[in-house]
């Protein structure tokens, strides 16, 4: 893993991360943000002028994984936010660094804006945005490839609950001609560049989901008995462990690839697209060693298993895949016309 100039490396912030999240168990969205944000883990990537850590992107990998520890507040949106709003809304982008103020994302659709004197009028209806009700600031994508933030107490916002997640409900944003501060309406380029963050940071909360269900699995595996034997006496069982083992570590390396050396937007598109899949496979194959008690809320798998269909469902992953399967079939065409 790289390190910085001063000796830090990514798998240094994984401890604490983990310690700092479980410190959070039983407190509301609003005093996760301030106990996560006195703890500094919401500016790693922000610049120092904003509170921040000013730290590379892979060092935000292992703060994303350690929201296994399913978290009632938008980490992965927080940390997205923290460095994107840090040039044009430094005053923003501190304050939710600092955790006196919580923000998300609205992830699929996007609104229409219309000059109006010296503000924006925002029309449409923006989705999958994770605890929308208990955040003070809402960005939606504008157009094509613009974004915009929006104050969620503004006049027009309205929030419809939707989605799997209990502990971490999302919303459905309809804006009707919402008005905001031209300032903050952010340039073209803006949405592209986020969403390739969110990918690798999204491949990262779902690989820590994963962990925790497989370690939940083999622990279950070798310590429940019937007939006589541990479950994991079952070969089986035993050849299903491994699979999912590989399918974590692949996860890992598909993760690792994209940050380091000169990773292109098809490494972060793949790492993301294998922590969908094996993400769910390796949750739903604790699920079925666990039979009946992983659906219960004391064992956590159905959990895990609900906050990774939403991160691929944020991540649009079948849309994605199927971009990538436009890209393949257009790239082989010609070299089987010419080898015809």
């Amino acid at each position: 893993m790289a390190m910085t100039e001063d000796g830090l490396s990514p798998a240094d912030f994984a401890a604490t991360a983990a310690r700092a999240i479980a410190a959070c168990a039983g407190l509301t969205a609003r005093q996760q943000a301030e106990r996560l944000g006195g703890d500094g883990l919401l500016g790693v990537t922000a610049g120092e002028e904003v509170g921040g850590l000013d730290l590379p992107a892979a060092f935000a990998v292992p703060v994303a994984a350690a929201s296994a520890g399913l978290l009632g507040f938008p980490l992965l949106e927080t940390l997205l936010l923290g460095r994107l709003l840090q040039a044009p809304l430094p005053d923003v982008s501190r304050a939710i660094v600092s955790g006196a103020a919580c923000a998300t994302i609205a992830w699929t659709n996007a609104a229409s804006a219309k000059p109006e004197g010296d503000r924006v009028v925002l029309s449409g209806c923006a989705g999958r945005a994770p605890c929308a009700a208990d955040v003070d600031w809402l960005l939606v994508r504008v157009g094509d490839d613009a974004a915009a933030l929006v104050p969620v107490t503004a006049s027009g916002v309205t929030l419809e609950p939707t989605g799997l997640d209990l502990a971490m409900p999302e919303h459905t944003v309809r804006l009707d001609h919402v008005s905001i501060a031209e300032r903050n309406l952010l340039p073209a380029g803006t949405w592209p560049l986020l969403q390739s963050d969110a990918l690798v940071l999204r491949a990262a909360a779902i690989m820590g989901s994963a962990e925790a269900c497989l370690a939940m699995a083999q622990e279950h595996a070798s310590t429940r008995r019937q007939f006589g034997h541990a479950l994991a006496y079952n070969q089986a069982i035993r050849h299903a462990l491994a699979r999912h083992k590989l399918g974590l570590e692949s996860i890992r390396h598909a993760i690792t690839r994209s940050l380091f050396g000169e990773a292109s937007a098809l490494e972060r598109n793949a790492a993301f697209l294998a922590a969908a899949s094996y993400g769910v496979a390796i949750s739903q194959g604790a699920l079925q060693i666990h039979g009946g008690m992983g659906f219960t809320w004391d064992v956590p798998i159905h959990r895990h298993l609900r906050r990774i269909l939403a991160l691929q469902a944020q991540g649009d992953a079948s849309g994605l895949l199927r971009a990538l399967g436009h890209r393949y079939v257009a790239e082989i065409e010609p070299a089987s016309e010419a080898a015809a």
